[in-house]
């Protein structure tokens, strides 16, 4: 039994849409036809809130569309949003995402959204750029982020893309895990990019798009999604190429799925809550609740204990044979388990600062050397998943390891020792291992590598090029970067990657960008000014121990 709020959608009968002579564009898809809107100022075409797949039962799958031939439907207003926490979380004032533009949030959350240069044909064939949110696995939505400027970037240098973003579930309704869930309705959030990648590839040409070039792009759990797409491809090819930007297979570790069923698991927890307990009967108890009733209680597991503000949802989980996320991605990157198509994959110079917020920088007094130790030795521990162990040995030669930390950037050692280790644990070191293994000798698959170094005007010093900071130079959602002429061009060159990437599956810019390989370690250093290919060895003692297997097998990378 499913309980949820249906958007409402201006809904036209066909004859009298299609005769009228509607003043929007019209678009058939295999979900219906839809009306979209003319953004005459910029010259594009806007069609918001289609849907992908239509809800079935809570947590399961979503199922395929049956379209009405007979009515003409309006796509002038984003869907609902998928249900998360009310606000989105933020770092000294920098949101870790825009503001979210949905309708509403509801369960039926599954719409697709298009932005095309206007009066593109079906017959046009141009290549389509798809952005997967980022948000952690438990926020975000496709009405955050828009088109308009990349596109209209895209028609200004000869080289027009389509622009797609789409919803998936997150949190606890798109990763729930538990022994007691289903093989099926595991990482359904996934599931549901693979719904919408399959509703774009079967429809692209009736806006005007090549379903031979779909390029998919993501940041953050955006960028982790594209390589779970790699390490995990669907049976049906639904892209061509990726971008990664801040995020791996790696970024968060995937535990196994019944990590959840242990004292303080996520799935412990909201059975506990909720009154459904742990055992057999518990999934359908929690399917069948009133989503009303279900949702204030599920939000309270989202409140984090660890050090890290992350809530226990905040990772696809490892399931048994035959689901989708079925061998730990760990193994499968190591193996070179995964497709060898074109990817474009990079991390921001300071990741791990906005990563883990203020708390160390703000604590009073300042802890001594021995106290700060002590702090770290735990912050370190609490990384590991899964009841692992992180032997004292590991964490002592950690310590050591970060005693000096290479970015001094507030005044706080504690603060640069843990924000550095964030950005080798969770960023920089499985870049490395992905890029080690993609470009294997004899494996000849096309891999660009890139460090996004640029400080972010009138942040504070101590964020450095922060988790995020990269996505205002995308004009996609976040406010201007301002109009220094400088600033300007970096921002062009910036929209240039995506654009030429998405247009011919390699980055086209000035200067040249050679491809990643493991003996010159070139990757192209972004910032104002200072664009250009560089050997980037930086820490490559710290993560070479950290991408040891010994060593990811203490932090649970393999379970």
């Amino acid at each position: 039994m499913l309980f949820y709020s249906l958007t409402l959608l201006l809904v036209l009968p066909a004859s009298l849409g299609l005769c009228s002579n509607p003043s929007g564009p019209i678009v058939h898809t295999s979900s219906g036809a839809y009306i979209g809107t003319h953004d005459t100022q910029n010259k594009i075409d806007v069609f918001l809130g289609m849907r992908f797949a239509s809800p079935t039962a809570r947590f399961m799958p979503a199922t395929k569309v049956t379209a009405n031939a007979t009515l003409l439907r309006s796509a002038s207003r984003f869907g609902a949003d998928c249900p998360q926490l009310p606000e989105i979380g933020g770092v000294a004032g920098y949101a870790a995402g825009p503001a979210l533009q949905g309708s509403n949030q509801s369960e039926d959350c599954f719409f697709v959204n298009v932005w095309r240069p206007s009066g593109v044909s079906p017959e046009k064939k141009l290549p389509v750029l798809v952005y997967i949110y980022g948000g952690g696995y438990f926020g975000g939505a496709g009405s955050e982020w828009n088109g308009v400027g990349i596109v209209q970037r895209s028609v200004s240098i000869n080289k027009p893309i389509i622009y797609i973003t789409f919803n998936y579930r997150i949190g606890v309704l798109g990763f729930l895990g538990s022994r007691q869930v289903p093989g099926t309705a595991l990482n359904v959030g996934l599931q549901d990019q693979r719904d919408a990648l399959r509703w774009i590839q079967n429809n692209a040409q009736a806006f005007g798009g090549d379903p031979s070039r779909i390029t998919i792009s993501g940041e953050s759990a955006g960028a982790s999604s594209v390589h779970m797409h790699y390490l995990y491809p669907d049976s049906v090819r639904t892209f061509r190429a990726g971008i990664s930007s801040s995020g791996s297979s790696l970024t968060f570790n995937a535990p196994p799925c019944e990590w959840h069923d242990r004292p303080g698991g996520g799935y412990n927890m909201l059975g506990n809550i909720t009154g459904c307990g742990t055992g057999e009967g518990s999934f359908d108890c929690l399917q069948n609740m009133p989503f009303d009733t279900f949702w204030p209680l599920a939000l309270t597991t989202y409140i984090s204990s660890s050090v890290l503000p992350q809530p226990v949802w905040a990772v696809t989980c490892k399931g048994p044979p035959g689901s989708l996320v079925d061998e730990y991605p760990a193994k499968k990157v190591l193996k070179g388990d995964f497709l060898k198509l074109p990817i474009i994959t990079g991390t921001n110079k300071n990741e791990g600062n906005f990563i883990i917020g203020t708390s160390f920088i703000e604590m009073t007094p300042r802890p001594s050397r021995e106290e700060e130790n002590d702090i770290l030795r735990e912050f370190i521990k609490v990384q590991a998943v899964n009841d692992t162990f992180v032997s004292n040995e590991t964490v002592s030669k950690l310590l050591d390891l970060y005693a000096h930390p290479t970015e001094q950037l507030s005044n706080s050692t504690l603060y640069n020792r843990a924000a550095q280790f964030e950005t080798d644990y969770a960023f920089l070191a499985p870049q490395r291992l992905f890029l080690k293994s993609a470009t294997a000798r004899g494996r000849k698959q096309d891999v660009w590598a890139y460090e996004f170094r640029q400080h972010l005007p009138g942040s504070p010093d101590f964020l450095g090029a922060f988790h995020t900071s990269d996505l205002y130079y995308l004009d996609m959602g976040f406010p201007s970067v301002g109009s220094d002429p400088e600033t300007v061009k970096f921002q062009r060159q910036m929209q240039d990657i995506y654009i030429t990437f998405t247009n011919d599956a390699r980055p086209g810019i000035e200067p040249f960008w050679p491809r990643y390989d493991e003996e010159s370690r070139l990757v192209m250093q972004l910032e104002e000014g200072r664009v250009g290919p560089k050997t980037n060895s930086v820490r490559r003692d710290v993560t070479d121990f950290l991408n040891r297997v010994e060593v990811m097998q203490e932090f649970g990378r393999f379970g």
